[in-house]
């Protein structure tokens, strides 16, 4: 008499990866709007209510969807320290760059209109102020910015300069030939007027 094969449980942590993953696929297809429970069922092959089970709601699934995005974005610019901290610093910024531009949906998601951001009390703000200090930490590590500058001041327009050029390169709507070339100017201008 053979026995029933015994079907392993898939753990609770897998199931939400996994769903995370098609909404993921949703959400890069189908932009924001597209990313429905019942959307993300279909490319999980899983009943809704096993979304629901999950993320107990449409905004409950956009919340892990922000905070995995935004996690990702912290990886991208999290810079190694072999380099030196000017190189690090620009290389930050070409991944944020090249993350925004490979994941536009994903990017949108984060910092567009609706965004989940918005609520400064929630943790997708704790988590953006999170990826926020990754980049005061470059700042700070750059020859000649020290305690007498505001590190957070000074992010906060390195963000604004290297977000603006990334959103004027997704709308197609540059003035100059070559982004690749306007963006390494943009690091150029940064990194002088950090050092000065």
């Amino acid at each position: 008499m053979s026995k029933a094969p015994v079907r392993r449980r898939t753990a609770s942590h897998e199931v939400s990866a996994a769903l995370l993953r098609a909404a993921e696929t949703v959400l890069d297809r189908d932009g924001s709007a597209g990313v429905t429970v019942r959307a993300v069922a279909v490319a999980a092959e899983v009943s809704p209510t096993s979304v629901y089970n999950r993320f107990l709601s449409k905004d409950g699934l956009t919340v892990a969807l922000a905070m995995r995005t935004l996690t990702q974005l912290a990886e991208a610019i999290d810079v190694p320290k072999d380099l030196g901290p000017d190189e690090r610093f620009r290389q930050a910024c070409r991944n944020y760059r090249a993350f925004a531009l490979r994941h536009p949906a994903r990017y949108a998601l984060i910092f567009g209109s609706g965004s989940p951001l918005e609520d400064q009390s929630s943790e997708v703000a704790e988590a953006g102020r999170a990826v926020f200090t990754v980049l005061t930490g470059l700042i700070g590590d750059l020859e000649g910015v020290g305690a007498e500058r505001d590190l957070a001041e000074s992010a906060q327009v390195v963000w604004a300069a290297i977000h603006g050029s990334v959103t004027i390169e997704q709308a197609g709507i540059g003035q100059t030939p070559d982004a690749d070339a306007t963006f390494e100017h943009v690091l150029d201008l940064l990194t002088h007027g950090l050092a000065t």
